[in-house]
């Protein structure tokens, strides 16, 4: 799959965590034609915004200090534990709801969510957008996040070892 080895070209061209997932992001974005792509970390009950690339206001940039917890995404956060995507508009109400206060449906026309398994353990999740104006993500869609989420986790282990 091009997408797999353009996103491995990306990761094997950085060599601290941040950078990587950055590359990987852009990636990730382009070949889903999202609108925003963020990666996330979850760690010890709570997500941690890693990157985010795409239209994104000014007061969305990452902040290293924000943590987000994960009770506050209770079926995003099962779905993901249980190594499953999560799609608006494929009855994922729940979800839906979860996400309103970070994804207004005036700017977005749906979102999904993935997770990024490193050594069998999910480690965070690849997290898209689509404009108002696009059609919202497909089941195609969320084969290639998953495969691309899946090759950006096998980067994982030793990433986090050395951040």
């Amino acid at each position: 799959m091009r997408a797999r080895s353009r996103l491995r070209e990306a990761i094997d061209a950085r060599a601290d965590l941040l950078s990587m997932v950055e590359a990987a992001a852009m990636v990730i974005r382009e070949e889903l034609g999202a609108r925003t792509v963020t990666v996330t970390l979850l760690q010890d009950d709570y997500y941690r915004d890693l990157v985010k690339v795409g239209d994104y206001a000014p007061e969305e940039a990452v902040d290293p200090q924000d943590r987000f917890p994960a009770a506050d995404y209770p079926e995003a956060t099962a779905r993901l534990l249980a190594h499953e995507a999560y799609v608006s508009g494929s009855n994922a109400l729940e979800v839906v709801q979860e996400h309103l206060q970070i994804v207004p449906p005036d700017r977005v026309s749906g979102f999904m969510g993935v997770p990024i398994v490193a050594a069998g353990q999910v480690r965070g999740e690849v997290f898209a957008t689509r404009k108002a104006t696009e059609p919202s993500f497909t089941t195609d869609d969320v084969s290639v996040a998953r495969d691309l989420a899946t090759e950006l986790g096998s980067a994982f282990p030793h990433l986090l070892a050395d951040d």
